[in-house]
């Protein structure tokens, strides 16, 4: 495994550190995830140090770090313990200060101590499991799991399609996921996220949990609370028995766990995955010449984690960082089974070294970033707690306005989250010609301060119903613009597909302006007039 260099690093030249501990992630200025360290020195004690969310994978407590290089050979402290919980439920969750201080001493520093732990007695020691532990262990085998984890309905997002015949599931990744992820055993594990209903809802209350403290911090700016940090916290299905095999230190009767190193006891609830994903093709081969293109970057070579990285792009085929991942054991282990949709031809001739092109062979040294990818690729949904959204995929006569969305983000510096809902039942409109449901897209929009919200209602029929943009004439709280939103949507099905008017004028606290569509507008026009409504 290639040796991986952290940039940022505080420390004297080849002065040891150990890392200790984690504290709360959060939001930087740029509206990127973040996650603090703490390392420990003989010379200057603890100090904490903060790098991309996207680096835990690749951080256990228990590293000893010298230039920002982490010892590959040298043991990290802790011995082997092995333990059966009869449920993940049955545990205790409580801060970290309330470990005993031979166990761990933070130093009183709030930071570290309100991070939270799970107590699981046994017929033994105590064991106390750090909550992103668990989180790490279970979910976050890369950075692209651990930036989905922390986005609303992250987990939709990396799958186009799942349903079961029998036994059998159909499973389609999106192409978030790159190409390098797309392999049997992420299938197995991303589809029991996915299909399991109790580890789901354990996925699921990690950003959930943090959004509804960060309301509870801060109603009228939740972002606000991301950018001072908030403890992780978990709601623990009940499942079980769960066997686990971990690394840790134990005083008198507690166990304090450093690192999960296996974990099993889990049942999939399919015999039979058939799989796919967009890299995935059939290949022919021919005898013809086959071109190679030289590019910088070793594959081999060290890599350095660069956390000021500016650039990091969508790209399904771009490099991925691999680390040893917590071994994952299944009481069953369904067989996987790839589709194969299109054809790739490939040459098993003589190299030719072309000039032009895309991706290649490496040579000399590699920069890489954990930076969160979806800042300069995908657009984030909104954190909606009450409004259920669906996959973009199934948004049918709402294509014109991705499309203008995407021209709005490239002309003006506004920040963009969308998210699709369904809507309302009830009435022939709820539902277009083919017998879809018919759906909704909204729009928060950020420019220059203020913040509007665009409600655009799919017209595959070319239904005459106008644009809605919100803005709030004072501070109110975001769950109150959830509900003022959900009664427009609802006074919209009332009437039949037109705005009720009533319902306009009783969203307390929001100015509403209507913009019509015109079939002489071309997309770029449409962009271009809705920027002018957040600039007036």
């Amino acid at each position: 495994m290639a040796a991986m260099k952290l940039k940022s690093w505080p420390f004297p030249e080849n002065q040891e550190a150990e890392l200790v501990w984690f504290g709360s992630p959060f939001m930087d200025y740029k509206g990127n995830w973040r996650i603090r360290v703490a390392f420990r020195t003989s010379a200057s004690g603890i100090k904490i140090v903060s790098y991309p969310w996207g680096t835990l994978p690749y951080l256990r407590i228990g590293q000893i770090y010298s230039n920002g290089v982490y010892d590959q050979v040298r043991p990290m402290s802790g011995s082997a313990f092995q333990f059966t919980m009869d449920s993940l439920d049955q545990g205790t969750v409580t801060n970290s200060f309330k470990l005993p201080k031979r166990l761990i001493d933070f130093g009183k520093n709030p930071e570290l101590g309100l991070q939270n732990i799970i107590h699981y007695r046994t017929s033994g020691p105590t064991y106390c499991i750090p909550v992103i532990e668990l989180i790490r262990a279970m979910f976050i085998n890369s950075r692209y799991l651990a930036y989905y984890v922390l986005q609303p309905h992250g987990l939709d997002l990396l799958v186009d399609n799942s349903y079961s015949q029998g036994r059998i599931l159909h499973f389609d990744m999106s192409n978030r996921v790159p190409a390098k992820l797309a392999t049997d055993n992420n299938a197995r594990h991303l589809s029991w996220i996915h299909t399991d209903s109790r580890i789901r809802s354990l996925w699921d209350s990690v950003y959930q949990n943090m959004f509804r403290q960060a309301v509870k911090n801060s109603p009228f700016n939740p972002t606000e609370a991301f950018k001072k940090g908030i403890p992780l916290e978990v709601n623990l299905p009940t499942i079980g028995p769960i066997q686990l095999h971990v690394r840790g230190v134990q005083f008198m009767n507690y166990v304090l766990v450093k690192e999960i190193l296996a974990i099993g006891g889990f049942r999939h609830p399919s015999d039979e995955i058939l799989f796919w994903h967009p890299s995935k093709k059939k290949r022919e081969w021919s005898s013809g010449d086959k071109s190679v293109r030289i590019i910088s970057g070793a594959k081999d070579n060290d890599y350095v984690l660069n956390d000021q990285s500016d650039n990091a792009k969508e790209d399904i085929n771009q490099n991925v960082l691999e680390t040893s991942p917590t071994i994952m054991k299944f009481i069953n282990s369904p067989a996987i089974k790839t589709r194969h949709l299109n054809v790739k031809h490939s040459n098993t001739g003589t190299e030719v070294i072309v000039t032009s092109g895309r991706g290649g062979k490496h040579t000399g040294a590699k920069e890489v970033s954990t930076q969160d990818t979806m800042v300069g690729g995908d657009t984030p949904p909104i954190d909606f707690q009450t409004l259920e959204t669906i996959p973009a995929n199934e948004a049918m006569g709402l294509e014109l306005f991705f499309q203008m969305i995407e021209i709005l983000k490239k002309s003006f510096p506004v920040s963009i989250r969308m998210s699709i809902i369904r809507v309302p039942p009830g009435k022939r409109f709820s539902v277009c010609t083919n017998g879809a449901r018919r759906t909704c897209a909204i729009v928060q929009v950020t420019y220059s301060g203020s913040t509007f919200y665009v409600v655009e209602v799919a017209r595959p029929d070319d239904w005459s119903v106008s644009t809605l943009i919100l803005r709030s004439s004072n501070q109110i709280a975001f769950r109150a613009v959830e509900q003022n939103i959900k009664q427009l949507l609802d006074g919209l099905v009332r009437k039949s597909g037109h705005w009720d008017q009533n319902f306009l004028i009783q969203c307390s606290g929001m100015n509403i302006e209507k913009l019509k569509h015109y079939q002489s507008d071309t997309i770029r026009d449409w962009a271009f007039r809705l920027a002018g409504k957040f600039m007036s």
